[in-house]
């Protein structure tokens, strides 16, 4: 599936997987990552666009075409990271992404953007290219989390002058608007915990404890990312370390899974993250992706994570 550092998640017993499409795009020879900048690099194509794919078993995925194309932009640029949530409030479908305009010189210089649909298979309309309330500018990496009671959080790291904090990429997290169009600022900020120097941030709930995962900047690196657990008893923070999970996937995370199961407890949790340039071809649209259960102590830790070829996981397959 051509779908790419995105989310996925559970909605009325269909799972959605949103994510980026990089096509038929092949690296050029010499340094990869994100180290070639625009010219070349895969990663940094203005022509990407936002795929849709769903299931009920979480393997069966039935492409659903792309929710939202670049070509839509009134200012070229590119686009990478699409986190979608449905808004149980305005009953809208809201999207965040990264992007970066191609006037742009380095990563550094991307922000969020923001677009919006009436319906999961879209086409999102865009709402805004740059969100201007977040605490911190220069976003990098970001992700979305949904609490039960409905309020949304956008977990992300920022490219904050290397000067004053060495090294940057600082994480954070922060609450949103009501209708996730826009962030509540430094107010409803975590401020900055964990390491520097991260990126490919997840968030989830279990149990009343909320759970912040991210790793060390990796940019389309072939060998993955280790990552590290935070947890608190707040979204808000303040987070505390728990335990690395290590990187035995070689893989850099985009997403935790929350699935429904037949198991007492109700609920699974998946690791996600991109093997970038493991296409047999060559062509990033075909990376693959490396997927493992998360399993936790009596006193809720993660346990580390094992190098896993297959599994089986019980999933609930029920359309409301």
């Amino acid at each position: 599936m051509d779908a790419h550092d995105g989310n996925v998640f559970l909605h009325d017993g269909l799972y959605y997987y949103y994510g980026a499409s990089y096509g038929l795009c092949k690296e050029p020879s010499g340094p990869s990552g994100c180290t070639v900048w625009h010219t070349g690099g895969c990663g940094f194509q203005l022509n990407h666009n936002v795929s849709l794919y769903t299931s009920t078993d979480l393997s069966e995925w039935t492409f659903r075409g792309y929710v939202f194309q670049m070509s839509s932009m009134k200012t070229q640029g590119i686009m990478f990271g699409p986190r979608v949530l449905p808004n149980p409030m305005t009953k809208k479908w809201v999207m965040w992404f990264n992007f970066l305009p191609a006037t742009g010189t380095g990563v550094s210089q991307s922000q969020c953007a923001v677009s919006i649909s009436d319906t999961p298979q879209g086409p999102f309309q865009l709402v805004t290219d740059k969100v201007t309330t977040l605490a911190w500018e220069n976003t990098g990496d970001l992700n979305l989390f949904q609490d039960d009671n409905g309020d949304a959080y956008i977990i992300y790291n920022s490219h904050i002058d290397a000067s004053i904090y060495k090294p940057d990429h600082l994480m954070s997290v922060e609450k949103l608007s009501d209708d996730y169009l826009s962030s509540l600022g430094r107010t409803f900020n975590s401020g900055y915990f964990g390491e520097t120097f991260v990126e490919g941030g997840a968030m989830f709930k279990r149990n009343g404890t909320y759970y912040a995962v991210f790793g060390q900047c990796c940019c389309y690196c072939a060998e993955g990312a280790s990552v590290t657990v935070y947890i608190s008893s707040s979204p808000l923070g303040p987070f505390k370390t728990m335990n690395n999970l290590g990187n035995e996937g070689h893989a850099q995370l985009y997403n935790i899974l929350q699935f429904k199961t037949t198991e007492d407890k109700g609920y699974g949790y998946l690791w996600q993250g991109n093997k970038w340039q493991s296409s047999p071809d060559g062509a990033k649209g075909h990376d693959f992706t490396y997927w493992s259960p998360l399993f936790f102590d009596q006193d809720g830790n993660v346990k580390y994570m094992n190098y896993t070829a297959n599994f089986t996981i019980d999933v609930i397959s029920d359309i409301h």
